[in-house]
C-alpha cells in the first residue's frame, strides 16, 4: 500500500505537514538544521517514528524575515510557536544540529514536554567548533561556510560528503547533497555566538543528545557539554556522521527517539 500523503496545514506563511499515527502518545514535531529543510525527514525517518506509534510534524524554516530580510533565530523561533499552536498539544521536539538551538529556546515554553536533539549546536554557540574546523580542516570548513549559497548551485564537494554522510553509497549521498543550500547567512551568524537557552535547573524537561562517531562538523566535546547543561549525557553513534536522519544509520536513530519518549508519554 502506497505511503498516505502527508496533511498540509497552513500556519504563519508556511506549511505544516502532518502525518498521524494511532495511539493517544505525545506528537513530535521535527525541526530540521542549516541548509536543508523539512524533506530530511521524509526519506523513511518520519515514516518509522509513526510505525512507533507517534504522530509527527514538519515544516521548513522561511529564510525571509517578518521584516523581509534574512531570516534570524528569533524568526525560527517564532514559526516553531505557531506550529505548536497548530497542533493544539504538549508536543516532544525533535531537532537536527541548528535546529536544536531552537528546540533549547523553547524548552521552558509548557507547548514542549521535552527534547530529542541530533548534532546539536551547544548554547555556547558554534564559534569555536568552526574555529577548530576552520585549523583543522580549511577546505570542509569552505564548503560548510557556502551553505547560504542556493541549494544545486554548484557541485557538491566530496569532503562535504563524508562530513555529512558515514555509511551512503555515493549515489545516495549524491541525491541529498543536491538538496542542500539556501541557509540564511543571519541565521548562520547568530548561531555562532552564545544562546540564551534556559539550563536543566530552569526548565526541568527530559532531553535526549545523540552525536555521530564520524561527524566533524559538530565534534564530539561540543556535543557533551550541550548535554551537560541539559543535565544529561550524551550517546554516540558509530558509523554515523552529520545528518543522522539519512545516514545508513537512521532507524537506530529513530528507534533510540522512540524508547526515549516512551519513557515520557
Amino acid at each position: 500500500m502506497p505511503e498516505q500523503e502527508p496533511e498540509r496545514v497552513p500556519f504563519a506563511s508556511n506549511h505544516l505537514l502532518r502525518r498521524a499515527a494511532a495511539g493517544d502518545s505525545a506528537p513530535m514535531l521535527l525541526l530540521h538544521g542549516a541548509a536543508t529543510g523539512a524533506w530530511i525527514w521524509e526519506d523513511g525517518f518520519s515514516a518509522r517514528l509513526n510505525a512507533g506509534g507517534r504522530e509527527t510534524a514538519s515544516f521548513t524554516f522561511r529564510r525571509i524575515g517578518r521584516k523581509g530580510g534574512p531570516a534570524g533565530l528569533d524568526d525560527f523561533l517564532a514559526e516553531t510557536r505557531a506550529a505548536l499552536e497548530v497542533i493544539g498539544r504538549p508536543t516532544l521536539l525533535v531537532a537536527h544540529s541548528l535546529g536544536s538551538l531552537v528546540a533549547q529556546r523553547l524548552l521552558a515554553d509548557p507547548a514542549v514536554l521535552g527534547a530529542a536533539m541530533l548534532a546539536p549546536v551547544p548554547p555556547e554557540g558554534l564559534w569555536w567548533s568552526n574555529l577548530r574546523l576552520a585549523f583543522s580542516d580549511p577546505f570542509l570548513w569552505g564548503d560548510v561556510a557556502r551553505m547560504s549559497e542556493p541549494a544545486g548551485s554548484r557541485q557538491p564537494a566530496r569532503n562535504l560528503k563524508s562530513a555529512l554522510f558515514a555509511g551512503l553509497t555515493d549515489a545516495d549521498a549524491a541525491r541529498h547533497l543536491l538538496h542542500l543550500g539556501g541557509e540564511s547567512r543571519a541565521a548562520l551568524l547568530e548561531a555562532q555566538s552564545p544562546q540564551p537557552v534556559p539550563p536543566r535547573a530552569l526548565h526541568r524537561k527530559p532531553v535526549l543528545i545523540l552525536g555521530g562517531e564520524a561527524d566533524p562538523l559538530i565534534p564530539a566535546d561540543a556535543v557533551k557539554r550541550c548535554a551537560a547543561w541539559h543535565g544529561t549525557s550524551a550517546q554516540f553513534l558509530a558509523n554515523t556522521a552529520h545528518l543522522m536522519m539519512l545516514d545508513s544509520t537512521w532507524p537506530q536513530v529513530a528507534d533510540e527517539i522512540l524508547e526515549w519518549a516512551a519513557t515520557i508519554g
